[in-house]
Order: structure tokens, then C-alpha cells, then sequence
């Protein structure tokens, strides 16, 4: 009886032949080539401008990478049918696209009770800006944050101007607005006041443990030693030659590669990053720094930390890791942070929240005695 499958010998045997029957009616394969020189149709002309404007928007790229001499041979290569579109006709496929995720979105957030949470900020180019993030719970029990509105706000930063841009967004997304959480600022609670469509509205608590360990960093002898590690810091991030000079001795020594972190005012867990990253490279550091060939001797001067100040380093550390922790907790937009102030707090002032970056499990679970 034979088997009713063909076997892998005949199989061979029969794409042998006809391989060689195409050969002789002088017939041949698609190549590689041949494929990609495929007429575009309108189908996937259009997904690959998709996709092309997918690029721009989720990588926030400029419209003119679309138009560099590099960009354009790589799709030229891979489809050369495809002709990119001109910059007025990307532009509009991307309010197009807007205007679809903005119904979307909108028609997932109506009727819902809505909280927003605002702030006011300034790029580096010194534009300011407020942003607005609305956060509500869809019909199958997802938290969503959506930012409705970053845009430069060049008028005066007061409680009037704050509150009509709030309203503005409030009216164009027809929002039900439960709650709204913000920065302690006075405009910002003032602001709060003069909108008669927030019930609720609360202080960010993260804000709040921000001013009061920024209060702390002040004391004098914190705000000496945080501002000698200032110094340092910025000598090495202004230095071409320290830079290469900081890597070969920690090459030598056996210290992580690291580069040396700079801290922003506005935000007090960049001090604690700063301290953290200079005491870690403090051999380094102290080995570029008494090197006279790299640093002159009056610059050594100004920048030598006394022993004091690296023992006060070394013991702010572990006080204010908790604390970085539990803002970072605060902070967090994929989970409700008001369930979490208080465990978070407690922990903190028993000093025993986790330092590492391990899932919140622990928070979560833990009981108010």
C-alpha cells in the first residue's frame, strides 16, 4: 500500500524538475528586486503614510526629517514607488489624524466624572506653557491619563488667566469635572476658586513633600555642602578636559562610568541625584581633582570639599532615598495616588520604604494600624 503523502526525496525531485522546467520555457523566480519595483497601490500608499506620520507624531520629529536626503533613499530603496508627500499635505493628513483620536477620545471621556491635574512650566528655550491631563475610568475599568492641552500661555501667570484657560479646555472637551489636582501656589488655589465647575479641588502631595524638603535643604550647613557638590558638579560638566580625565581614572580605579548629574531647581529629587552620583564617584573625583596637570591650583581651591561635607553627603543619602521613592509613587500617572499618601507617608516616617525600583506590591498591601 503506498503512502499517500509524497516523500521528502520525491518532493525534492518534483521541485528539481520543475525548477528546471521553468528554466527551460525561460521562465524565472521573483527576485528581491523585481518585488520591491512593485506599483504602489492606493492601499498601501496610504498605510505607509500612516505610518510616516505615526513617526512623527509618536517620536515627535520635525516634518522636515521627512524631507532629509538620508530618509528619502532609505524609503527610496525599500519603496521606490512611494513619493513622499509635500510638507502642506502631511500636515494636513496630521489634523486629519488629530481630529479622529480627539473624537475618540472625547467620546470615551463623555459622561465620565473626569479629574485634571495642571501645571504651569517653562521649556528650556524659557517658553512658558500649561499643560492639562485629564484622568477618568472607561466602561471596562482602565484608567486613562490624556494630556488635552499643552499650549504657551505668554500672558501673566494670574488666578484670572489660569482659570479662563482651564474653562476653555473644560468647554471644548465637555467635561464633567469632579476634582482637580494642582500645585500650593496661590494663583493656582485662587484659580481653583474661580472655576464654579470644579466641586472639588486638592493640593498635589507630591508638591507638598516637595516644599518641605526643600525647606530642609536650606538649613545652612545642607545648603553649604549641596551648593560646594553644585560647584563641583558644574566644573565637570563645563570641562572638556575633566570629562576625559574623570573616565580614565575611573577606568583605573574600578568605578562605574558615570557621569556626574546636575540638579534643577524646581526639582529637589535632582539634588538627591546629584548627591547620590557624586558620592559615588568621589575617589575620581578627588584623584582629577588634586591632579595639577588637570585641574590648576586655584580652581582646586574653590572646588575642594571639606571631610565634614562628604560625611554630611554621605549621611543625607540614605534620608532622602525614601523620600525620592515615595514622590516618584506620588507622581505616578498608570495608578490612583490618593489611596497611597498615607501608607507612603507612614513608611517614610518609619524610614522603611524600599529604595530599589521593585513593583508597588508592598504599598499596596500595607494596612493603617
Amino acid at each position: 500500500m503506498k503512502h499517500p503523502l509524497p516523500t521528502a526525496s520525491t518532493s525534492s525531485n518534483d521541485s528539481t524538475s520543475e525548477q528546471r522546467t521553468a528554466v527551460s520555457t525561460g521562465q524565472r523566480q521573483t527576485s528581491i528586486i523585481d518585488f520591491s519595483k512593485r506599483p504602489v497601490t492606493d492601499k498601501r500608499r496610504q498605510q505607509i503614510t500612516d505610518l510616516l506620520i505615526n513617526f512623527v507624531v509618536k517620536d515627535v520629529r520635525p516634518l522636515s526629517a521627512l524631507s532629509g536626503e538620508g530618509f528619502r533613499d532609505i524609503m527610496k530603496f525599500f519603496e521606490p514607488g512611494y513619493k513622499i508627500l509635500s510638507h502642506a499635505t502631511l500636515w494636513s493628513n496630521i489634523m486629519l489624524q488629530y481630529n479622529t483620536v480627539k473624537a475618540r477620545i472625547a467620546n470615551e471621556m463623555k459622561d465620565k466624572s473626569v479629574s485634571l491635574t495642571t501645571d504651569l512650566w517653562t521649556s528650556c528655550t524659557m517658553d512658558p506653557y500649561i499643560t492639562i491631563t485629564a484622568h477618568y475610568i472607561t466602561d471596562i475599568w482602565e484608567l486613562k491619563s490624556r494630556v488635552l492641552r499643552t499650549t504657551i500661555m505668554p500672558e501673566r501667570h494670574t488666578a484670572v488667566n489660569i482659570a479662563q484657560r482651564l474653562k476653555e479646555t473644560i468647554e471644548k472637551w465637555d467635561l464633567v469635572v469632579f476634582c482637580t489636582i494642582h500645585d500650593n501656589a496661590s494663583s493656582m488655589n485662587l484659580a481653583m476658586e474661580l472655576c464654579e465647575q470644579f466641586p472639588h479641588h486638592l493640593g498635589c502631595a507630591g508638591h507638598t513633600i516637595q516644599l518641605a524638603i526643600k525647606a530642609r535643604l536650606h538649613l545652612p550647613e545642607i545648603a553649604k555642602t549641596t551648593d560646594a557638590a553644585r560647584r563641583v558638579v558644574s566644573h565637570f560638566r563645563h570641562s572638556s578636559v575633566a570629562v576625559c580625565a574623570l573616565k580614565k581614572r575611573q577606568e583605573q580605579l574600578g568605578v562605574k562610568v558615570h557621569k556626574l548629574q546636575n540638579d534643577c531647581a524646581t526639582r529637589w529629587n535632582s539634588t538627591f541625584t546629584m548627591l547620590e552620583r557624586l558620592y559615588e564617584q568621589r575617589l575620581p573625583v578627588q584623584a582629577v581633582l588634586a591632579d595639577e596637570t588637570v585641574t590648576k591650583v586655584g580652581i582646586r581651591r574653590s572646588l575642594a570639599m571639606r571631610e565634614c561635607q562628604w560625611e554630611l553627603v554621605e549621611q543625607l543619602i540614605p534620608v532622602l532615598r525614601p523620600l525620592a521613592k515615595a514622590t516618584t509613587i506620588m507622581c505616578g500617572e498608570n495608578h490612583v495616588g490618593l489611596s497611597f499618601i498615607y501608607p507612603v507617608l507612614l513608611n517614610m516616617a518609619n524610614n522603611t520604604l524600599s529604595a530599589n525600583e521593585s513593583d508597588l506590591a508592598a504599598i499596596c498591601s500595607f494596612k493603617i494600624p
